[in-house]
């Protein structure tokens, strides 16, 4: 038999790496909005558009030490997904009182599952951490009601709920318990419960699923957009959140930066639709770099993580 000639050997190198280069880039999303909020956006068939501040809420490090996620700033962080916010004809607010939407980011990165003895003995002294970092929090809750901080009490309240949701997954992979059918945090935390718990379907369905279970196993960076109404919030001190809109990518091959970008242009298809299960996009490279001016934004309690 001939050896394969220099063209069909690199048409094979192509097509072996095509795969690798495609999930670099793969990002999942889960968009989810109430009726009410989507009949009352809706006019004449086109969207109104409405304006927002931002929030920072929880900030999860993952376990793996990654200084491209350490490093970068909650308003780098929204001055990215301005941008691509207007696509949905969303806009900044000059102030609370005067914005439609307060839109609270979590971010991140979950918990990978494959991990040395090395990088056990770091996660047991996360664990000891988050549970440090609870009690903390859980007194400056109190110390929130009893000044009447509504807003303070409301974010701390969210940072404990996700405190004790990280410190399961956390605690969870430590026992080495999840290693099978597991990822349940994970999968909640990303949006991916409802089509995970689905069943049978054609083959490319349960490929997807077998994509979206691989995502609760690996370590993945995370966006989370909670978006609330404003003039709820500011005459009745209640938060009511109108949509969500959560995005995902694989760690590997890729920086926070890099993610952010790819994550923010499949989101602005989303912010504030609907839609009947997880996305799966391939951004493309932006042919050129768009910004949102900071003054333009607002940024309410931001917090350094």
């Amino acid at each position: 038999m001939r050896p394969p000639s220099r063209w069909c050997r690199l048409f094979l190198l192509v097509c072996v790496c095509i795969p690798v280069v495609r999930a670099e880039r793969l990002v999942l999303a889960r968009s989810t909005v109430t009726n009410d909020y989507l009949e009352n956006r809706m006019k004449d068939g086109k969207l109104q558009p409405q304006t927002y501040v931002f929030m920072p809420g929880r900030f999860l490090p993952g376990t793996t030490r990654d200084k491209s996620l350490e490093r970068m700033s909650f308003r780098a962080i929204a001055e990215r997904l301005a941008v691509d916010l207007r696509r949905q004809e969303f806009h900044p607010a000059a102030a609370l009182q005067k914005a439609d939407l307060l839109l609270v980011v979590h971010w991140g990165a979950t918990a990978g599952r494959n991990r040395d003895s090395v990088e056990l003995s770091h996660g047991f002294e996360t664990l000891a951490n988050m549970n440090h970092e609870a009690e903390e929090a859980r007194g400056a809750l109190a110390e929130a009601v009893e000044a009447g901080d509504f807003m303070k009490a409301a974010l701390v309240r969210e940072n404990l709920d996700s405190l004790a949701s990280q410190s399961a997954v956390e605690a969870q992979s430590l026992l080495g318990e999840g290693r099978g059918p597991g990822g349940a945090d994970t999968a909640a935390l990303l949006g991916l419960t409802t089509e995970l718990q689905k069943e049978g379907g054609t083959l490319a369905e349960q490929e997807r699923r077998k994509t979206l279970h691989d995502m609760t196993r690996e370590e993945c960076y995370f966006v989370i957009v909670m978006a609330y109404d404003a003039r709820t919030l500011v005459e009745t001190r209640k938060f009511k959140r109108v949509w969500s809109l959560r995005a995902s990518i694989n760690t590997a091959g890729v920086n926070f930066p890099e993610a952010l970008d790819r994550v923010a242009q499949v989101a602005g298809q989303y912010f504030g639709t609907r839609q009947k299960g997880v996305s799966f996009d391939y951004p493309p490279e932006r042919r050129r770099k768009e910004t949102v001016t900071v003054e333009d934004i607002v940024v309410l309690g931001t917090v350094d993580p």
